[in-house]
C-alpha cells in the first residue's frame, strides 16, 4: 500500500472521516486513526505540534482534500492553527476545486473555484507571509491543466496586486477570477487533444488556438459573468503587441490580459512537460534567461514587478 504525507492538525474533531490515518515507523505504517474513529476534542492527536505530518493510503486521498475543501472555512478562521497550515489548506481546497472542474468539466463546479478566489484574497494575498508560505506549496514537477490555471492565477494576482497597490480586494477579487480561470475554454477542446503528451499537430493546435474565445463564451453564456475585465483577460492572453498572438493577432491588449499573458509564459517555462527532454527552468534561471524577451514583450515596469514578486519575506 502506498501511503502520501498530509498535515495532521488540519484535520478536526468529527465522529468518523472517509480516510484512515498513518503514522510511519521504522519504515512501517501504524494505524492512528481509523476512519469510522471518533477523534474527540480532548483527543492528545490534537496535542501533536502544529506542523506534524501524518500519512494517509495514497488510494483515500481524494477524500481528504474533499474533507479539506468542506471544511475549508473553519479552517481558516480557527486562531490556534499556524499560517502555514492554513495556506496549505486553502492551496489543497483550490487546487482540489480546480482538477474536479477540469475533470468533469462540469461548469456549476465553477462556483467553488469562485468561493477559493474569494478566500484567496482575503487570507492570503495581502498578507506578506502568508503569500510567501502559499507560494512554497507550488508545484513545478508536474503539469496539468488545473495546476497551470492555479500557478498562473497565483502570479498573476501577485503581480497586479504587486504593479496596482490601490486595487480595492473586491477589484482584485474580479480580475483573480480571470486568471484563475483564464484557460477555461480549454474544457471546450476535445479530451483527447487535452490528453496528448505528444506535440501538437496543426489541425490540433489551430483548435487550442480557439480556447479564448471558447473562455468567453462559457463566462458570458454559461457562468452568468458579466464582466469586461475577465473577458478581456481570457480573450487577450495569448496576444502579443506585434499582432503575432492569438486568436484575432491584436497588437491593443488590456493591461490585465498583459499580466495573466507573462505568468503563463513564465509558468509554461518552469513547468514540466512530458513531451520535453530537458528538466524545466527554476524560478531564478526563468527571469534571468528569458529577461529581454520580457522586458521587450511586457515592458520593464512589468518585468521588474515581476521578480520583486519572488523577494518574499522569511516563513513563519
Amino acid at each position: 500500500m502506498k501511503f502520501v504525507p498530509i498535515r495532521l492538525k488540519v484535520i478536526k474533531p468529527s465522529p468518523k472521516r472517509d480516510f484512515d490515518i498513518y503514522l510511519i515507523e521504522e519504515t512501517k505504517p501504524v494505524l492512528l486513526l481509523g476512519k469510522n474513529t471518533p477523534l474527540e476534542e480532548d483527543s492528545p492527536i490534537l496535542e501533536y505540534n502544529s506542523n506534524f505530518i501524518a500519512y494517509i493510503p495514497a488510494n483515500q486521498l481524494a477524500s481528504y482534500k474533499r474533507y479539506i475543501s468542506n471544511n475549508i472555512d473553519d479552517i481558516l478562521n480557527d486562531s490556534t492553527l499556524s499560517k502555514k497550515n492554513k495556506m496549505y489548506a486553502l492551496y489543497v481546497s483550490m487546487i482540489d476545486n480546480l482538477e474536479n472542474l477540469v475533470k468533469n468539466q462540469n461548469l456549476s463546479l465553477a462556483k467553488n473555484v469562485f468561493k477559493d478566489v474569494g478566500r484567496f484574497v482575503a487570507h492570503a494575498i495581502n498578507d506578506a507571509v502568508a503569500i510567501s508560505i502559499f507560494m512554497s506549496f507550488i508545484r513545478s514537477d508536474i503539469h496539468n491543466l488545473a495546476v497551470h490555471m492555479f500557478n498562473v492565477g497565483v502570479y498573476a494576482s501577485m503581480l497586479a496586486k504587486k504593479m496596482f497597490e490601490d486595487l480595492s480586494s473586491q477589484k482584485l477579487e474580479e480580475i483573480s477570477k480571470g486568471f484563475f480561470l483564464h484557460d477555461i475554454g480549454m474544457l471546450k477542446i476535445d479530451k483527447k487533444i487535452l490528453q496528448k503528451t505528444a506535440k501538437y499537430t496543426k489541425e490540433e493546435y489551430e483548435e487550442i488556438k480557439k480556447h479564448p474565445i471558447y473562455g468567453v463564451e462559457i463566462i458570458k453564456k454559461d457562468l452568468k459573468i458579466h464582466s469586461p475585465i475577465v473577458e478581456k483577460i481570457i480573450l487577450e492572453h495569448h496576444e502579443r503587441k506585434d499582432g503575432s498572438g492569438y486568436p484575432f493577432g491584436k497588437k491593443e491588449i488590456n493591461q490585465f490580459a498583459q499580466i495573466c499573458a507573462m505568468c503563463d509564459v513564465f509558468d509554461a517555462i518552469t513547468s514540466k512537460r512530458e513531451y520535453k527532454n530537458e528538466l524545466p527552468k527554476t524560478t531564478f534561471d526563468a527571469l534571468k534567461d528569458n529577461k529581454d524577451f520580457f522586458v521587450s514583450e511586457f515592458g520593464r515596469d512589468m518585468y521588474e514587478a515581476f521578480v520583486t514578486c519572488f523577494s518574499l519575506p522569511n516563513r513563519r
